[in-house]
């Protein structure tokens, strides 16, 4: 074992948290699960939606067989829905290909929907026991600075595998992440508690904030779209599901411009839009705003300004755009997989129902 791995394995059998799919003997399943909600997703933000996909899917063969929507729902509020997609498309394969037990191999694996160099990595060598690298930006971090290494490149991960102990590798793998997230953090890193400071090259420098190199920071864009609770005659809300691939691929949502920055589409007015993406008319009586919602993206932020109108021919519905649509009760529309956003224009639309004295 090297020099290296021998301190940092210590530290990490005394400091590892007790999360929820490190329960040993490892379930491979589990480690697959909590290892895409992990991408882009804080942990203790994953750590309930975890155990509610485990209570939902307890394997994988239940979340093959679980409709779409059913993953998508369980999924909602988490972000990157693509995500969900290929873990359930995923899960089909390996039934068909793979009699239902996931492949151990890393190139197997990476034949799997949404599953790169990183996951198939974790897999093999957290679930398997496989001598593989598994480096997430966490464990780039720490090794950037451990070698005083400007970027994340095919020369850090050399160095990595150097280091990688054949008989713990998924421990390390799991340790480095650990000390990136605990530790070796981004902005204040504690060198003082680094099992790792008498060998860190950052540190011996007195500038581990330096590496790796700072990214420059991307321009985030505005956007504003035109949202509609459109009613039809009985109290129902138009409910539209995105078509399956792209943005929030899948998802159900309020009536809606496409998120374009055009001006036409900022100003676009409710019966505009009813017509343009429902063929639907509107009472221009009904018409009045609700409020705006927004929410952010990685290199966007929307703000949604909501109107209600009521439709005066809901059963004419022709969708522009959209894969599908319903009308849909307060109740029908919480069961729907919705965005985040629209969560927060249900919300809305709750509060204007109970405002009126209509019952939910």
């Amino acid at each position: 074992m090297s020099d290296l791995a021998q301190p940092l394995l210590r530290w990490f059998d005394l400091h590892r948290r007790d999360l929820p799919w490190r329960r040993e003997p490892r379930n491979p399943y589990h480690v697959w699960v909590s290892e895409v909600m992990l991408q882009q997703t804080q942990v203790a933000t994953v750590i309930p939606y975890f155990q509610r996909w485990i209570e939902r899917f307890p394997t994988l063969a239940d979340l093959a067989a679980a409709p779409l929507q059913d993953v998508m729902k369980a999924w909602e509020g988490l972000g990157y829905y693509s995500r969900a997609r290929n873990l359930h498309c995923a899960a089909q394969q390996v039934l068909r290909e793979h009699g239902g037990r996931i492949p151990p191999n890393p190139e197997a694996l990476r034949a799997l929907p949404g599953v790169g160099s990183y996951i198939a990595g974790a897999i093999a060598s957290l679930a398997f026991n496989q001598p593989v690298l598994a480096l997430d930006s966490n464990s780039k971090r720490v090794l950037c600075r451990l070698f005083a290494h400007e970027k994340a490149d095919r020369a850090l991960r050399a160095l990595a595998q150097a280091v990688l102990p054949t008989e713990r590798a998924g421990a390390f793998n799991e340790a480095l992440i650990e000390l990136g997230a605990l530790i070796c953090t981004a902005r204040q890193p504690r060198c003082v508690h680094c099992p790792l400071q008498a060998d860190c090259a950052a540190f011996q420098r007195g500038t581990p904030t330096a590496y790796p190199r700072p990214r420059p920071k991307r321009t985030v864009s505005r956007v504003v779209v035109p949202s509609l609770v459109l009613t039809d005659g009985v109290g129902r809300a138009l409910l539209c599901r995105r078509p399956a691939h792209g943005l929030l691929g899948g998802l159900w949502e309020f009536l809606s411009a496409e998120q374009s920055s055009s001006a036409q589409c900022a100003d676009e007015d409710a019966a505009a839009l009813a017509h343009r993406r429902a063929g639907l008319r509107v009472d221009p009586a009904s018409v009045r705003p609700l409020g705006e919602v927004s929410h952010a993206f990685t290199h966007f932020k929307v703000t949604r300004r909501v109107w209600h109108a009521r439709a005066l021919n809901p059963d004419s519905l022709h969708l522009d755009g959209y894969a599908e649509a319903r009308w849909a009760s307060i109740e029908d529309a919480r069961a729907l997989p919705l965005t985040r956003s629209d969560q927060k224009i249900l919300a809305l639309w709750r509060a204007d129902v109970q405002q009126s004295g209509l019952p939910l």
